[in-house]
């Protein structure tokens, strides 16, 4: 499963440029999403769909990755996220690594066409799986 970041085109299509997948690096930005989501009621869900442009919260997105950014800066090298809770067929806490080179990394591109897109007054989409 994967969601799929880009801009909303003129002609209804969208213009993938970002995936983010069921993995720890979407899961360690997940308490910045959920942020975002109770100041502009807008969810970035693997699942669902979500549009931001600049009247409707694409600065508080920006605001918040780029906290996710400087907070990824000041991790270890590798670290284990939470990335759910596995109900059968036993119970068990799921983890996956993370290595903050290509958190950084990530979160710099995402950072970056969130900039395009402020610059250019296009709508940026996420679409689910």
């Amino acid at each position: 499963m994967s969601l799929d970041v880009g801009h909303l085109l003129e002609n209804g299509e969208h213009e993938c440029r970002l995936q983010f997948h069921d993995d720890g690096y979407y899961w360690f930005l997940h308490a910045w999403f959920v942020q975002v989501k109770k100041t502009t009621g807008k969810y970035v869900d693997l699942y669902g769909d979500a549009q931001f442009h600049e009247s409707n919260g694409l600065a508080m997105l920006r605001a918040a990755m780029s906290e996710a950014l400087e907070t990824a800066r000041r991790q270890p090298r590798e670290w284990q996220v939470h990335t759910g809770t596995q109900l059968r067929p036993v119970r068990q806490e799921l983890y996956a690594t993370v290595k903050r080179s290509n958190l950084v990394n990530m979160i710099s591109k995402f950072l970056a066409l969130i900039e395009e897109t402020q610059a250019s007054g296009k709508t940026l989409a996420f679409l689910g799986d």
